[in-house]
């Protein structure tokens, strides 16, 4: 095996310096990262949501069901240290591998840029680290659709299906790369169809769930103008995303983007794509350069349709009446595919304007200096928006000890608890000084019925959840001793450090553990209800997730044959 050089060390140490350097308080600190939707319990149980059966909308399918499996490996704390910086890194190693015939300069600036960039940062703060694997896997997919081009084979089309599964492992990540695929494939020559038809036998886990499970097939449409791309200082939602941000979220821009620094982006980007696009279409094959080009273009434009005149309109009718088009109201994430086209022509303009100068001493090292740090200057606060949302906190223990007994002393399959006080995030005093979502969905081996409900500024956005409805209905109504038996739930689970919990009405229930942080309750007579999903339909969704997992596995056996026979010829 032959040692990687000091130029390949190099490339990839960038990505992953600038990754450490994003993600450093949890590098450096103790604890789980528990803040806005980044959340990591020490081992996050199997349950019927990690495959899309619970009440709750398949948002994380097959993700939950691979974290659950591995947490149980390796534990929390170190799989939030692997996964969210890996997957920041991962990006830039993608995308300066895309670049691999354009010199050192160019892939460095790729490579950074790739971490470094408002979509990046923005996500991250949110704590949405899935989103950026989805978009980690874009650059590889990419590339594997430029082999298979170029040589049709087991080995390519194996490890075409194997990067596409790895971006599948979320609905929008899964779409991304049905998109990327799609977008460089599909034509005359029926091998594009079947590359783009295996990818799409990748989405059936979410699509299956999502169409026979228990959560609503529609979604509210208040959510479409809540979750709308967001003007920063360039002012127009469209014009934020062009300069890559546009976030909904306002705490999750930094502040240099509400500063003349967004008009710097901007024009970053449009001084990227048109000297960039020159340079490509030198070594590029036009068909992918053009696919690569439509897919960000169709990203953009998902991206900005709620901000443009009757966008919104449009997709609040989607929404409301096509299952599924939930996917559709935070648009700003479907920027991927122009955030990786953005990255991939800066590099690439950087590399042309470093070889024009080649020959000119000082300025070729300043050219390759200001691509490498252009990312940063562009956006000097990102830690002040990251660093708040990933750093680690010491989780209760108390947590622990009522997962166990919940774990130990109810074993039947419809397990249900209440989570109260009723509320979808929580401020936990103990915790990073953020909102998080609820610990308790992700830790006890229990369907976990909390608020799903999200308030965005004056818009409260309604979940699909039918239980987590029926149960605030339930509450109130009466005491939960009162009216959460008929209903099938057998726990209630009290934070006692919200401060809402001292005003709980809790007579009638079986305390089984308490302190300071939580109290474990039974319900009294409380009876199993039959299953949120029919065990029919249960059984279509184990189908569609074996049939899924069967396909990576038979690309995982085909890339290694195919590697085994060339290497024996």
């Amino acid at each position: 095996m032959r040692r990687p050089s000091a130029r390949a060390v190099v490339l990839d140490a960038w990505p992953l310096l600038l990754s450490v350097v994003l993600c450093w308080p949890l590098l450096s600190g103790r604890g789980l990262p528990l803040a806005r939707d980044l959340v990591f319990v020490p081992r996050q149980p199997f349950t019927d949501a990690s495959i899309g059966l619970g009440d709750a909308a398949p948002r994380a399918v097959p993700l939950d069901a691979v974290v659950s499996v591995l947490s149980q490996a390796v534990g929390g704390e170190v799989l939030a240290r692997v996964l969210v910086p890996g997957l920041l890194a991962l990006a830039g190693w993608g995308a300066h591998r895309l670049l691999a015939q354009h010199g050192m300069a160019a892939r460095l600036a790729a490579g950074g840029f790739a971490v470094w960039n408002p979509w990046t940062v923005e996500r991250l703060s949110l704590g949405q680290w899935a989103l950026i694997g989805g978009y980690a896997a874009l650059p590889f997919v990419l590339a594997a659709t430029v082999r298979l081009r170029r040589e049709w084979g087991l080995a390519n089309f194996s490890r075409l299906v194997l990067v596409a599964a790895l971006g599948s492992l979320t609905p929008t990540g899964g779409l991304l790369a049905v998109l990327v695929v799609a977008a460089t494939t599909l034509g005359r020559s029926a091998r594009g169809w079947l590359a783009t038809g295996v990818v799409l036998v990748l989405q059936l886990p979410w699509v299956v769930a999502g169409a026979v499970g228990a959560a609503g097939l529609t979604s509210d449409p208040d959510g479409v103008t809540a979750f709308a791309a967001r003007g920063d200082g360039v002012g127009h939602g469209v014009g934020a995303l062009l300069g890559l941000g546009g976030i909904w979220d306002g705490r999750s821009v930094p502040a240099s983007r509400e500063a003349v620094w967004s008009w710097l982006a901007l024009a970053v980007t449009i001084l990227a794509c048109t000297f960039g696009w020159a340079a490509l279409r030198r070594v590029c094959p036009s068909r992918t350069l053009t696919g690569a080009a439509v897919a960000a273009g169709v990203g953009l434009g998902l991206a900005s349709l709620s901000s443009l005149p009757g966008g919104a309109a449009l997709v609040q009718l989607m929404v409301e009446s096509v299952p599924g088009a939930g996917l559709l109201r935070d648009s700003q994430k479907f920027l991927a595919p122009f955030v990786l086209f953005v990255v991939v022509s800066g590099g690439a303009a950087v590399g042309r304007l470093s070889a024009a100068v080649a020959d000119r001493d000082g300025l070729a090292g300043t050219v390759l200096v200001g691509g490498l740090f252009l990312p940063v200057v562009l956006l000097p606060d990102a830690t002040t928006v990251t660093w708040p949302t990933v750093t680690p906190v010491a989780v209760p223990p108390g947590f622990a000890r009522a997962a166990d007994i919940v774990a130990a002393q109810d074993r039947e399959p419809g397990c249900r608890m209440v989570s109260l006080p009723w509320r979808s995030y929580r401020l936990y005093p103990w915790g990073s000084g953020d909102t998080s979502s609820d610990l308790a969905v992700r830790m006890f081996d229990c369907s976990v019925i909390a608020e799903d409900s999200l308030q965005v500024g004056d818009t409260v956005v309604s979940g699909e959840n039918a239980a987590a409805a029926e149960t605030a209905r339930a509450l109130a109504e009466g005491r939960p001793a009162d009216v959460l038996a008929a209903r099938g739930v057998g726990w209630v689970l009290v934070q006692q450090d919200d401060p809402e919990s001292a005003g709980l009405d809790l007579s009638g229930l079986e305390e089984e553990y308490e302190d300071d942080s939580v109290a474990l309750y039974r319900v009294p007579g409380a009876t199993a209800r039959p299953p949120s999903v029919p065990v029919s339909r249960q059984e279509m969704v184990w189908f569609a997730t074996l049939i899924t997992f069967l396909t990576a596995l038979l690309a995982s056996v085909g890339l290694v044959f195919a590697t085994f026979r060339t290497r024996n010829r």
